[in-house]
């Protein structure tokens, strides 16, 4: 026989133990108080979240059959956004960014501290009640992804992801630099969108002391400072920006600390959202403003060919060249930007000696494993596929990650590659380094080269890259390989 929770789950679906309190009392006729014991003592089939932080320490009640159905990702969204505000700040941000976030800089996209902050629960331990819900998982070692379930946005595009991400590094390094000619910053005290990068126990994009008044405590003679985060993307709804309205609230509360500046950096926002801004007295930095139109327009068309990457190069490769030929005309502001589109570089050396099939940013599903790999390059081509690994650090390779390469992910994607492509048995997998590699890394790479006869490996630093485009006569792919990879290209931030 069913118990009386149970009934009300089947009946109504899952719900907060808010709301299923008062169900119960209206079906059985009981006070408040005893439902919420008989809540507490309900077993399986009853589940619940215990980990979700809810407003009034409520918990999302469900059966098991109705684990990860359609009703319960409903039910657990709505109940998130009705009554979990930090969680749909976090659902938000992965919206934003198509689904993907570096492990690195989703922090300075949310409002949870990095830091411990009275009252509020800090971003690792977010992260571990999202995973543990099956709300995100781990996609790779770098990127948490937002499961398909709950991602409204429907399939995700981890390449126009890539592009979103890329874009915003490219604006944060622009205004570091705007904000250093502006005398605003102090020289060589600017931290970008890593755990360096912290004020008041937050992450921010951006953060930099500042000796100009009203921000320079003369009493105390100590710099105030200047912090700033970044939306890019759509057009910023009140949803969208709430992150950071709820970062400087908090930074406000806190006695003792240096006078700030908060700065948002927005593309485009709706009217109600820039006078929740205006509202809250914050500074809005408007790319246009800043840096002009064609700004925009060019970090649009980065975000297209990210988008869009495999197809473009395939029918209309000129576009990439044109792209690479404004970014070269933009007088160096956009060299670490480059670095991050190596991987499309790659992909137009094999227009430009021919291919039967390309694919930029392929995601896999490793077969027998939870586990997605995304292949940087995917070519098939004269009876080979060919799995392209694409590093455009000048910081050389080392061991460690030689070690994952060569021990985790080439085993995966050949037992993906076995189960897709069982007709084609040859496969070359291709790791081709702008930095080189260490020589314990190159000792690693050599060794496995000459031992293995199930598929080839082949390992190329910069030089070498160059000598193969000369042989295959990439011409095109060449000039562009010398134009923004040269030395003076600095590590991707």
């Amino acid at each position: 026989m069913k118990n009386k929770v149970e009934k009300l789950l089947n009946e109504y679906g899952p719900m907060l133990s808010g709301e299923l309190a008062r169900y119960y009392e209206t079906a059985y006729n009981v006070s408040n108080e005893a439902a919420r014991q008989s809540l507490s003592r309900a077993s399986k089939p009853v589940c619940k979240i215990s980990k979700l932080s809810f407003d009034k320490n409520q918990k999302f009640f469900y059966l098991e059959k109705q684990f990860m159905s359609a009703i319960y990702i409903d039910a657990l969204l709505r109940a998130i956004e009705e009554h979990s505000k930090i969680n749909s700040i976090y659902i938000s941000a992965f919206l934003s960014q198509d689904g993907y976030m570096s492990k690195e800089i989703l922090p300075a996209f949310v409002s949870a501290p990095i830091g411990k902050i009275k009252k509020h629960k800090m971003h690792k331990h977010i992260i571990s009640d999202l995973t543990q819900s099956k709300i995100i998982s781990e996609f790779d070692e770098t990127r948490w992804m937002l499961s398909y379930e709950f991602n409204s946005l429907g399939l995700s595009n981890i390449a126009r992801s890539t592009g979103l991400e890329v874009s915003k590094k490219q604006i944060i390094n622009d205004f570091s630099s705007w904000a250093g000619k502006m005398n605003l910053s102090a020289y060589n005290s600017v931290h970008i969108l890593n755990e360096k990068a912290n004020f008041a126990n937050f992450q921010w994009a951006f953060t930099a002391p500042s000796y100009v008044h009203p921000l320079f405590d003369s009493k105390k003679n100590r710099p105030g400072f200047i912090v700033a985060d970044v939306f890019y993307g759509k057009k910023a709804t009140k949803q969208d920006i709430q992150f950071f309205i709820d970062k400087v609230k908090i930074t406000r509360s806190f006695k003792n600390l240096p006078t700030f500046l908060p700065i948002l950096i927005i593309d485009q926002i709706e009217k109600d959202a820039l006078m929740y801004l205006k509202d809250n007295k914050i500074f809005v930095a408007m790319l246009n403003n800043i840096f002009g139109t064609r700004y925009s327009q060019l970090l649009g068309d980065i975000v297209n060919l990210f988008s869009k990457a495999s197809a473009i190069i395939a029918k209309n490769p000129k576009k990439l060249e044109e792209l690479f030929n404004e970014i070269g005309k933009s007088e160096g502001r956009f060299n670490n930007l480059a670095g991050d589109m190596f991987e499309l570089l790659v992909g137009y050396y094999y227009q430009e000696t021919s291919f039967n099939y390309l694919e930029i940013k392929k995601n896999i599903k490793i077969p027998e494993e939870r586990c997605v790999r995304e292949i940087d390059v995917f070519v098939i081509k004269d009876g080979y596929i060919h799995i392209v690994e694409c590093k455009a650090n000048q910081s050389m390779i080392d061991s460690k990650f030689v070690d994952v390469w060569l021990g985790t992910k080439i085993p995966q994607i050949r037992k993906w590659l076995l189960e897709n492509y069982s007709n084609k048995q040859d496969y070359i997998f291709r790791l081709w380094s702008i930095g080189g590699f260490t020589n314990e890394a190159m000792a690693l790479l050599q060794a496995h080269q000459n031992s293995v006869t199930k598929y080839k490996i082949e390992f190329c630093d910069k030089e070498q890259i160059r000598e193969i485009a000369k042989k295959d006569k990439a011409r095109t792919f060449l000039s562009m390989l010398d134009q923004h990879f040269t030395e003076k290209l600095k590590s991707k931030p």
